[in-house]
């Protein structure tokens, strides 16, 4: 699929009544494709890219950045998008693999971005929009496979450093009406949390330390 003219892109996400700094974020990152010479190709998935998505919904991006460089391009997107108006954000890396965040806005917009190394499998199912791929790279990566849906999502994956990203998927949910997928979800997530090692106590705060009163 041919790199897609960002007028078009933004066209797309009007269409579906994307949130307005979603468009900004997509112009930095697009930007920031364009003088990295390691990222090799960015991606739109998910909802927008379905023609699926809403006010709320999240800017699903995968980029692909060679030179061992992933992390590196993760930060520097994250300083693009990822430092004002945020409710919570969160992120992980492995070098020389991949790095990601994930980030929740005060408006409950969000975004995901995953950087990727190129020797990392990585399996591009249709439809997806190709925001920048000047050497056809995305084409090697698709696969005859439909998106995953919301149902075979795994709860708590990244332990408690994901759980506000996950709480605020569920009031997505339940805004959408998909209340038994929110609620089912939940359940799920209530026995991962009941399962994990609790953590341990912590020091009493001296202002209820009753042995430290006079």
């Amino acid at each position: 699929m041919p790199t897609l003219a960002m007028t078009e892109v933004h066209a797309t996400l009007a269409r579906q009544g994307a949130a307005p700094a979603h468009h900004m974020r997509l112009d930095a990152l697009h930007a920031l494709c364009e003088r990295s010479p390691h990222c090799l190709a960015l991606v739109l998935v998910g909802s927008f890219a379905q023609g699926l998505g809403d006010r709320i919904s999240d800017l699903d991006l995968v980029a692909f950045v060679d030179g061992q460089r992933e992390a590196e391009f993760a930060h520097e997107a994250d300083a693009l998008i990822g430092r004002e108006g945020v409710l919570n954000s969160y992120g992980q890396a492995q070098p020389g693999r991949f790095a990601f965040r994930k980030t929740v806005y005060l408006d409950f917009s969000s975004c995901e971005f995953h950087a990727f190394h190129p020797s990392v499998p990585f399996r591009l199912r249709r439809p997806y929009l190709a925001l920048w791929d000047p050497h056809d790279h995305l084409r090697r990566l698709e696969v005859d496979e439909p998106p995953p849906p919301h149902e075979t999502f795994e709860p708590y994956p990244h332990g408690d450093e994901g759980l506000v990203w996950e709480l605020v998927d569920c009031i997505k949910w339940l805004q959408r009406g998909r209340t038994e997928l929110a609620k089912r979800y939940l359940c799920t997530l209530g026995m991962k949390l009941a399962s994990s090692p609790a953590p341990a106590a912590g020091p009493v705060p001296d202002a209820l330390d009753r042995s430290k009163r006079p």
